[in-house]
């Protein structure tokens, strides 16, 4: 197959979608509205582990495909994938802990020798991505694939259908603009990036079902902290009242980190919806499009396994339309 795919978005739905339809022999095109370090995903704080992502039955399968994915990963020193053991203490009851049945390590333990009063607690050995050097060796691998780059604001799937077989909209919660799509909606989360102490082995979850978000996330050269998941709030600017405020939170859960020096904070809005949305689309004009995106705070956790059903889908709609792609 050579097949013209555009993909309109460079976060980690964007960039594992792009990887996995190279593999299937479509050339390539990767659209932003924005510079590559400046997309949600960057922002993130990543590990294993699904937030405000649905529904459960899909969100199991794709979850255990990028677990098994960063499993192979994390034998390349240059991927950015390592495992950690980490720490989920579950003030409420956690509706995602069903994807603890995809981790090879984990168990319950008690709370109470933490020194944290709660519903139930697990400790799991989990995949983290160290984002920069993740995205980076995404980009740097597609680059050498021979994937394009293209900086420049799409409106709508349409202006692609001229010089595209398919449009794969990796849009995020742009989604509401770029396909009118009213259900999708922002999840603001702020986190603060501070230096590692050299004794902090672990990464911890205090997890509530309210706009509060704290998490202690080490990755190579820094730990992220968090952070706040406030629906419905478009504001990307950093607030330092919230800084201040995880800074506090995240220092008393994990007392460690309290010297550590305060490296920058970063803001990005998670595109909710009450479902992922993962599916073909051949719009009145005929133009096929596949929608991926609407994976809440659950980018991370499932961005391989949606990335292979997204190269199935294209694959069989090229198929179908007797290979004139």
């Amino acid at each position: 197959m050579s097949g013209k795919v555009a993909i309109v978005g460079q976060g980690v739905m964007g960039l594992t979608s792009a990887v996995r339809l190279r593999e299937s022999g479509f050339r390539v095109t990767l659209f932003s509205r924005e510079p590559f370090g400046q997309t949600t995903s960057m922002a993130a704080g990543a590990y294993w582990g699904p937030h405000k992502t649905y529904p459960a039955e899909r969100v199991l399968d794709w979850a255990k495909t990028t677990y098994d994915e960063y499993s192979r990963q994390r034998r390349d020193p240059q991927s950015g994938v390592h495992f950690e053991p980490h720490l989920r203490f579950c003030v409420d009851p956690d509706d995602n802990a069903f994807v603890l049945q995809c981790v090879d390590d984990w168990e319950r333990i008690d709370a109470e020798q933490y020194g944290v009063s709660c519903h139930e607690a697990f400790r799991a050995i989990l995949p983290v991505i160290d984002v920069p050097v993740f995205m980076r060796n995404l980009k740097r691998r597609l680059e050498e694939a021979h994937a394009d780059f293209v900086l420049d604001e799409i409106e709508s799937p349409g202006e692609l259908a001229c010089d595209y077989d398919l449009v794969v909209n990796c849009t995020g919660v742009w989604a509401r603009h770029f396909v009118e799509d009213d259900e999708v909606f922002p999840i603001r989360g702020q986190v603060v990036r501070v230096t590692r102490p050299a004794e902090l082995g672990c990464s911890t979850r205090i997890y509530l079902k309210d706009d509060r978000l704290t998490l202690i996330l080490p990755r190579s050269n820094d730990v992220i902290l968090g952070g706040t998941s406030q629906e419905n709030d478009w504001d990307r600017g950093v607030r330092s009242s919230e800084s201040e405020n995880i800074l506090k939170q995240c220092t008393e859960v994990v007392p460690d980190i309290r010297e550590a020096e305060v490296l920058g904070a970063a803001v990005g809005l998670r595109p909710g919806r009450r479902a992922v949305r993962l599916e073909l689309e051949i719009t009145d004009a005929g133009q096929a499009v596949i929608h991926n995106y609407g994976h809440g705070g659950g980018g991370y956790t499932v961005a391989w396994g949606c990335a292979d059903e997204v190269a199935a889908i294209a694959r069989r709609y090229c198929a179908a339309a007797d290979n004139s792609c």
